[in-house]
């Protein structure tokens, strides 16, 4: 009798220890429904539905959603680790995923909307980053949302996915990770690009330009348009008005001459909007696209 007790012991330690490493990568998921889609209200649009039902729905403390099968469990718990001193040190959010199959067919797609609708992003302009390996397209794709486009331009986004691309191209998944993370924190260590100083958001966290037009260039178009005006006053009137009289002419058109010094400027918001998906102006800011639930990202990378 104590001899089956000791085989059954035996056999049930067995049994946990060979469901301890499935145990350790598997990811919690959530189903979503017609009752229940697991979404913010401000994310349905009303024309979205296909695109919320066809995201994964997780959990989003876990960050490393290895669905590829690209990292082991080390490499899981190391790439957690440095994502929570990267959001530790910048506010901002970071997600990594792999994918083996993209039933949206597009990676930058793929990427905003699961960021989107799995409520991912810090502070009411949901800042962060999420980076895609995508191995059905062979892409990886940075996706930036709220602060975080201010932070990582077109030219930043696109270099750290080349930090990264010779790595996963030659199978390093983990290190090709671990370089774009490192590159992300050398960059915040930087500050804001100059290229993009006058991005900034409204409350609904969209981003727009300030464009600042100064005073100086506004008073030299109104001498010009003053001086063709007086021109054509000039040469139209059926007794010719002397040049030194315009001004007098012109006054009695009830037209106003004003005469303030220009010495400031003037603000006006720019919108700077793109249906592109892809990064790299080196020499500008960020670009930015809207996704399927209305929201605003920006981003770049490539094949690999």
């Amino acid at each position: 009798m104590k001899k089956y007790f000791y085989y059954i012991c035996i056999l049930i330690l067995l049994f946990f220890i060979s469901i301890i490493p499935a145990s350790a990568k598997e990811i919690k998921m959530c189903t979503r429904s017609n009752t229940n889609l697991h979404v913010r209200d401000s994310m349905i649009t009303g024309s979205n539905y296909d695109d919320i039902m066809s995201t994964p729905c997780v959990d989003n403390e876990a960050k490393v959603y290895d669905f590829a099968e690209l990292l082991t469990d080390e490499d899981e718990e190391k790439l957690y680790n440095e994502i929570q001193t990267y959001i530790e040190k910048t506010g901002y959010d970071l997600v990594i995923v792999t994918i083996n199959q993209n039933n949206k067919y597009d990676s930058t797609r793929y990427a905003d909307d699961f960021y989107d609708y799995n409520d991912f992003g810090f502070n009411k302009s949901r800042d962060g980053i999420l980076i895609l390996m995508d191995m059905a397209l062979r892409e990886i794709r940075i996706s930036t949302t709220g602060y975080a486009i201010k932070m990582y331009s077109d030219y930043r986004c696109d270099s750290v996915y080349q930090y990264g691309k010779n790595y996963a191209t030659n199978g390093s998944y983990f290190t090709s990770f671990e370089k774009m993370i490192s590159k992300l924190s050398d960059y915040f260590d930087e500050g804001v690009p100059e290229s993009n100083i006058n991005l900034n958001f409204d409350e609904n966290g969209k981003p727009y330009y300030i464009k600042f037009i100064n005073y100086s260039f506004v008073g030299v178009i109104s001498l010009i348009v003053t001086l063709i005006v007086s021109i054509i006053f000039y040469n139209t009137s059926k007794s010719k008005i002397k040049v030194g009289s315009t001004i007098s002419y012109m006054k009695n058109k009830n037209i106003t001459v004003k005469t303030d010094k220009l010495v400031n400027s003037i603000v006006t918001h720019h919108l700077r909007n793109t249906d592109s998906s892809s990064g790299g102006l080196s020499g500008g800011g960020s670009t930015f696209h809207s996704s399927s639930s209305g929201s605003f990202h920006g981003g770049g990378g490539g094949k690999f």
